[in-house]
């Protein structure tokens, strides 16, 4: 009996590393008591702009633990000229009681992957509306200058992100002179400078904003600020503590 339990769990580990999801009926025609997504992809600022010929992808998984669910993959196709495509499906019974659906979208390497999941579609004959951003990208440099502190609380930050115009705004993860991945804030521990430059890739045709945080002899300032980057240019924002 001893032996048994390690057995059991060798077999559980590599059998669920191994769920792989449903692809043998992509595109399957339904004629009754479908399922219709009709999702919008756009891009840009305020998301205002159709995204033509943009890869989308319609699923259904269930992400539980300890036992998951890798799903089916139900549909594939590219957007129209407006940015829309409609997608028709005959949901399982398990699709309406666990789990969600999904749409992911990829446009090459000019814009960011985005999968946006939902939940609670419990019924057959229904259609949903949805929109998806998909930010092209872009090129941030940003300098930091004049860190030092001069107390044990000083503290400075400032931290890029995006907004995806439905969630909460995308972190732009930074890295150093060696493309290694850096923090955007600093403590006194960190040590004194004079300039650091970080750059990360950010959204493009929108703007980035910018959260600053600094702290000097128990005094805090908190300030957003932004730069709009045009999809595929760089552009550097200094910032000093």
């Amino acid at each position: 009996m001893k032996l048994f339990l390690p057995i059991i769990l060798i077999i559980f580990i590599t059998g669920t590393g191994c769920l792989k999801r449903d692809e043998r009926n992509v595109n399957a025609p339904c004629t009754d008591s479908c399922i219709t997504f009709l999702v919008k992809v756009n891009t840009g600022l305020n998301s205002s702009t159709p995204l033509r010929n943009a890869r989308v992808e319609l699923g259904w998984s269930r992400p539980a633990t300890p036992i998951g669910d890798a799903g089916r993959l139900i549909a594939t196709g590219t957007t129209d000229n407006n940015g829309f495509i409609l997608m028709r499906f005959a949901a399982k019974d398990k699709e309406l009681t666990s789990g969600r659906y999904y749409i992911a979208v990829k446009n090459g390497d000019d814009y960011f992957y985005q999968m946006d999941t939902y939940y609670g579609v419990e019924k057959r004959d229904t259609t949903l509306s949805v929109n998806v951003h998909v930010p092209s990208k872009a090129n941030i440099k940003i300098v930091y200058k004049n860190f030092n502190p001069t107390d044990s609380a000083d503290y400075f930050q400032a931290g890029p992100y995006f907004l995806s115009y439905g969630s909460m705004g995308h972190p732009v993860e930074m890295k150093n002179s060696a493309g290694q991945p850096s923090n955007t804030h600093f403590f006194p521990t960190d040590g004194s400078y004079n300039r650091l430059e970080l750059s990360g890739t950010t959204a493009g045709d929108q703007y980035t904003y910018i959260g600053i945080l600094r702290k000097k002899n128990g005094v805090r300032e908190d300030v957003i600020d932004s730069i709009y980057i045009p999809k595929g240019e760089s552009k550097t924002y200094e910032v000093s503590f």
